[in-house]
């Protein structure tokens, strides 16, 4: 691996103005091979360089993170079943042949996306307008990568542990582990070491004045000025920043602790089976793409994902090999593109 092609890749990506900076961090077999930080964690209002142990909002890979692994630990226990109907655990989804399976795996037919924080009066209405929500296709027939899906997820865990989804994830996967700087919702004392992320919510703004949603623009109590220790994902902060699909803050050295747990077969948080089962697509072999519980798997069998944010963790099991990219390229504005294009540049150095 050319360690030297990392530093000039992120280098040249913040002089282009992909993202404002980044923190890498890179593991193979048990040993952290390489970790740096590049660039600023906020540039405006003020700037301020960025940090090894900056955190970030992780979006998605709330998903993985914290969805995926309860669920294998609740599969473990026995409370759950991934092809019983959600309704089972959430009567008021009024939805009776989707399956937790097909939400983990985004076959459940739901929307990617809508703003809740705009169609529903209130979180606590949320489950039940998602039940009664059209769907887009049949349940099982199409992977359609769906937040909602995973929002829905959190709420049913949270019923089957009666425990707030936070409180939950904190006991049995961060303080485990020891990723101490894991959270939802960071105390204000640490948002100066955040990575900022938008200037008032832009991207999302235009989102929803631009679809069908627009008549409703002006009337949402849009967070306005750059957004900083608190989570960006619109839906996720409606829901008081503690989401099934977003909200997760996390540093470059704690992900490091998250992958080892994967490296070593799930030790100690989950068995060797449940690591095996993260990392096996649960989707047919002729599905657009290849999922498992909460991670997308790729054509060499790694266990991939990313945040909107600019985050993203690839592990290759078999390699011994994990790799972190922590961007937050959506500061101060998500309209820059190109990051896709540097994860591919940027997974090329490291895993081929």
């Amino acid at each position: 691996m050319n360690v030297q092609a990392i530093s000039t890749l992120i280098e040249q990506k913040i002089s282009e103005q992909i993202f404002p900076g980044a923190v890498v961090a890179i593991l193979k077999k048990g040993t952290v091979i390489y970790h740096a930080a590049f660039g600023d964690r906020i540039i405006t209002p003020k700037q301020a360089p960025m940090l090894p142990d900056t955190l970030f909002d992780l979006a998605s890979l709330t998903k993985p993170i914290v969805i995926g692994t309860l669920t294998m630990q609740l599969l473990e226990s026995g409370k759950l079943s991934l092809d019983a109907p959600v309704q089972t655990y959430l009567p008021e989804f009024k939805q009776p042949h989707i399956t937790c399976r097909q939400l983990l795996i985004h076959t459940s037919g739901l929307p990617a996306w809508k703003p809740l924080y705009i169609e529903t009066t209130s979180p606590d209405n949320v489950v039940q307008h998602l039940g009664n929500m059209p769907l887009e296709t049949t349940p099982g027939e199409k992977v359609t990568y769906s937040c909602l899906g995973y929002i829905l997820m959190g709420k049913l865990i949270s019923t089957i542990t009666g425990e707030a989804l936070d409180d939950l994830a904190h006991n049995v996967i961060f303080k485990p582990l020891g990723m101490n700087r894991t959270t939802y919702n960071p105390i204000p004392q640490t948002h100066d070491n955040c990575a900022a992320t938008e200037d008032s919510n832009s991207y999302e703004r235009r989102m929803v004045n631009s679809g069908q949603h627009g008549r409703y623009y002006k009337g949402h109590d849009w967070r306005e000025g750059v957004i900083l220790g608190e989570v960006h994902d619109e839906n996720a902060n409606y829901l008081g920043g503690v989401s099934g699909n977003a909200g997760l803050f996390s540093n470059a050295r704690d992900l490091i602790s998250f992958c080892q747990m994967l490296l070593q077969d799930g030790d100690p948080l989950i068995s060797p089976a449940s690591a095996q089962a993260l990392a096996t697509p649960h989707t047919p072999p002729d599905a657009s793409e290849q999922r498992s519980i909460g991670w997308h798997i790729l054509a060499d069998g790694s266990m991939y994902h990313t945040g909107f944010t600019g985050t993203s963790i690839r592990i290759d099991l078999e390699k011994g090999l994990a790799a972190i990219l922590l961007t937050n390229r959506v500061h101060p504005d998500a309209q820059r593109t190109g990051i896709i294009e540097c994860r591919n540049q940027f997974h090329r150095i490291v895993f081929e």
